[in-house]
């Protein structure tokens, strides 16, 4: 089966930012991976940071979950799915719909539209229709509180993924909350001080305004390169959500321009990254390099060329998702889930242009992450 996964970071995006907004108020001509050491191992400055790339440049093989159910598990569960209003988040949807089916259960999707009103009217509407379980992703609890009380009062578990929120207090489960953005911005930090050119390197840092997630995963990143490197700075672009898919591109190449002595950028995730070597090109930078979060065929072109991008690190979305479905196999049956909620289990992969498996197709990090759930279910 084919799954388009690429887009997640972009649907969080365009969705939760915006309602976080609301709630909070050619390719040679790039810098190629020899002049910046990237393709041919460490610096040598920052050991530490050498081995914890190290560690995540093997794609990953496991799930992260290891016990079986270990009960039959019941069919015909109700699943609520509330779902943001972009196209892009019907993505979601078709991963968890794989899962569901294998089990027999019935998932279907609630329009949550991209304002505070409309999660707050998708939320009722699940409680209208009371499900076995409400699934969502990338909203914050702030804004459902008062029907997340409601559906805690009616039993109903609720899980959350890739939210700045945490497991407890309603929420039966989070899927990808702080710790898994503490683990990519340290990565990315990780990466930058092994392949920089320079002992103390100065970091852009381009992340969405009230996007709650990809503000973490800069705070991780710049807490990482101050623990290693006491001489190294940050400096930051904050953008707003309007910017995606306009005119983002510039505001980079200009903040770029206007700070020549940064040599390592991060990008907030793979979508951001869209367009973004040609104004480069056209503001006359040749020599940056770009790290951002995930990839997709859209952009996983430019590492292959040289143009820029150097790292795509990867929390893969499937498996992410299928963890959320395994999560409520044993609430029903009434196993433990600790498991589940281990972010730092998660298959992480630093993808490079020396391990990228393919600029034209969409790819899991884990290549039978499939098989392994269905022999944790009993179907395998």
């Amino acid at each position: 089966m084919r799954i388009n996964i690429a887009h997640k970071r972009g649907l969080l995006a365009v969705g939760a930012c915006a309602t976080a907004l609301a709630v909070a108020g050619c390719g040679d001509s790039g810098s190629s991976s020899d002049s910046n050491g990237s393709g041919e191992g460490g610096s040598g400055n920052f050991p530490a940071a050498e081995a914890a790339t190290a560690k995540f440049e093997t794609r990953p093989t496991s799930i992260g979950i290891e016990t079986p159910v270990g009960a039959k598990i019941p069919r015909g569960k109700d699943i609520a799915f509330v779902q943001c209003g972009v196209p892009a988040c019907a993505t979601e949807a078709e991963i968890l719909k794989t899962a569901t089916d294998l089990l027999g259960w019935n998932l279907h999707s609630i329009n949550a539209g991209s304002t505070p009103e409309e999660i707050k009217a998708a939320y009722q509407q699940a409680i209208n229709e009371k499900p076995d379980a409400v699934l969502s992703s990338g909203f914050p609890r702030a804004l459902y509180e008062p029907e997340l009380k409601t559906l805690n009062k009616m039993n109903i578990p609720v899980v959350q993924a890739f939210v700045g929120d945490s497991t407890g207090n309603g929420l039966t489960g989070v899927i990808g909350g702080p710790v898994a953005s503490e683990i990519e911005g340290k990565g990315m930090a990780n990466y930058i001080l092994t392949h920089s050119s320079e002992e103390a390197p100065k970091v852009g840092q381009v992340y969405v305004n009230g996007f709650e997630t990809t503000v973490n995963v800069a705070a991780a990143l710049k807490g990482q390169l101050e623990a290693e490197c006491a001489e190294c700075s940050t400096e930051d672009l904050v953008v707003p959500v309007a910017s995606i898919g306009s005119d983002l591109p510039q505001r980079v190449s200009s903040f770029l321009t206007s700070n020549p002595d940064i040599e390592w950028s991060s990008i907030a995730y793979a979508d951001l990254m869209v367009g973004l070597p040609t104004a480069l090109k056209g503001a006359g930078i040749e020599d940056t390099n770009l790290v951002t979060l995930n990839l997709n065929p859209a952009i996983a072109p430019y590492m292959s060329k040289g143009e820029f991008l150097r790292l795509g690190f990867m929390v893969s979305y499937p498996e992410s998702y299928w963890r959320e479905i395994d999560l409520l196999a044993r609430y029903f049956t009434g196993r433990p889930y600790e498991e589940n909620l281990d972010d730092s289990t998660l298959p992480y992969w630093a993808v490079t242009e020396e391990n990228l498996p393919s600029t034209t197709e969409e790819f899991p990090a884990v290549v039978d992450y499939e098989e392994q759930f269905k022999k944790l279910w009993g179907l395998g």
